[in-house]
């Protein structure tokens, strides 16, 4: 008699969804799209990251310039990372911890960012989630390494999912080279990982604690997880 394994796709509850950093972060992030919008010239002079800003006093762009996307399908894109990933790192870590990951990284891609402007001279107005966003998804694929998920119509283990997206992200940036900053938020994002493992767990135990310490995982590498 033949022997059927029965898989159980569940939808994610909203209230493990919209943790507290991660609804935040949605909302600013509506709120800068709809700025660019209706209010494109302030919001490019005032929130976007421009160096020569940065230098003549406005830094608030090192942070605001991460929460502005400038196209519908960027934003969805960023959001749906932010949402069931972010909340999924979030409720791993906690919220202080994940709220640092993101800084971390869009500060840090903000600086080089910066940097690259004043060294080549030229001008670049940046704007988009994405430095932060390919930060939770390398993030997402060190957690969650070795457990399989749904990937569209098809089962990856998650660090094979993380490395299909930051593939895509660095095929799309080819056209303007400069994009391939926030797709270093990926680097940023593994070696926050890395940095917080050595800080917590000198001899490699990790933690199930909310300290920003990840688990190591006792089950199966095999079985489904539910990131919900």
């Amino acid at each position: 008699m033949d022997t059927y394994e029965r898989m159980e796709i569940q939808v994610p509850s909203p209230s493990k969804l919209f943790t507290p950093a991660v609804t935040v972060i949605l909302v600013l992030m509506v709120i800068g799209f709809t700025l660019v919008c209706y209010a494109r010239s302030f919001t490019l002079n005032n929130l976007a990251l421009v160096a020569e800003n940065v230098i003549k006093g406005k830094v608030w762009e090192i942070i605001t310039y991460s929460y502005i996307n400038g196209g519908v399908w960027n934003l969805i894109f960023c959001m749906m990372m932010v949402l069931f990933l972010g909340s999924s790192i979030e409720r791993e870590w906690g919220t202080k911890s994940f709220v640092m990951l993101w800084l971390v990284t869009g500060i840090v891609c903000g600086i080089i960012w910066i940097l690259i402007s004043l060294v080549t001279g030229k001008i670049f107005v940046g704007i988009g989630t994405d430095a932060c966003v390919y930060g939770i998804i390398a993030t997402f694929g060190i957690l969650y390494r070795g457990t399989r998920m749904w990937f569209y119509f098809f089962v990856l283990e998650a660090q094979y999912i993380a490395y299909i997206l930051i593939g895509v992200g660095l095929i799309l940036c080819i056209p303007q080279p400069i994009c391939f900053i926030w797709v270093f938020g990926a680097l940023v994002g593994y070696l926050y990982v890395k940095l917080r493992w050595r800080m917590a767990s000198p001899r490699g135990s990790f933690s199930s604690t909310g300290s920003g310490t990840p688990k190591r995982k006792s089950s199966d590498s095999g079985g489904f997880i539910d990131i919900d």
